[in-house]
């Protein structure tokens, strides 16, 4: 029931953020930021050590995984209560057949959140080594612009979809007559 091209897209792009990670790291100079402005500016430089970059290929599998876990298992069973959705006291009473297409929805918003955290940190590694191999280029404000994107995106999906999938409950909700009137 979860949406399945998300969640692969997802499990690949985590895998392809693992690696780049290692081969961004492998050619790190001995000096790289560890610190931005809003502007992509480095702010902090620190010594080639691997504990920052081990530190935050940690915060963003922590950013990543719960969410990517939870879209994996959590909607696997449509009756389960774990899912806060609006109205879910009347959602729960839909047939089952009614409950999936919404939890699909759901899992695939989860997916394509996901999905944008996974490049919004991807830009983060290219602009920490950008910037660390050549300050002001045209890769690193590339990376820097990747990065604004990225965010701006997640700002502008999340309400959207939190919409969308409101719109639907109700639907489904007055369709059935589970709807009491507010």
């Amino acid at each position: 029931m979860y949406h399945r091209p998300t969640f692969w897209l997802n499990s690949f792009l985590y895998v392809a953020c693992l690696h780049l990670s290692v081969v961004l790291w492998s050619y790190m100079p001995e000096r790289y930021p560890v610190h931005f402005d809003l502007f992509g500016n480095p702010t902090a430089w620190a010594e080639r050590s691997p504990g920052l970059w081990i530190l935050l290929v940690v915060v963003f599998t922590l950013s990543f995984l719960p969410a990517h876990l939870a879209q994996r298992f959590l909607f696997n069973d449509p009756d389960t209560t774990l899912i806060n959705v609006p109205y879910k006291r009347e959602f729960l009473k839909l047939p089952q057949e009614r409950k999936v297409p919404v939890l699909r929805r759901t899992s695939r918003m989860l997916g394509v959140i996901n999905t944008v955290v996974l490049l919004c940190w991807m830009a983060v590694l290219f602009l920490t080594f950008f910037t660390a191999r050549s300050p002001g280029s045209l890769a690193a404000k590339a990376a820097h612009l990747g990065l604004i994107g990225s965010i701006v995106l997640v700002l502008v999906i999340v309400p959207v979809e939190v919409v969308l999938v409101r719109r639907m409950i109700l639907r489904k909700l007055r369709e059935e007559g589970l709807l009491s009137e507010r």
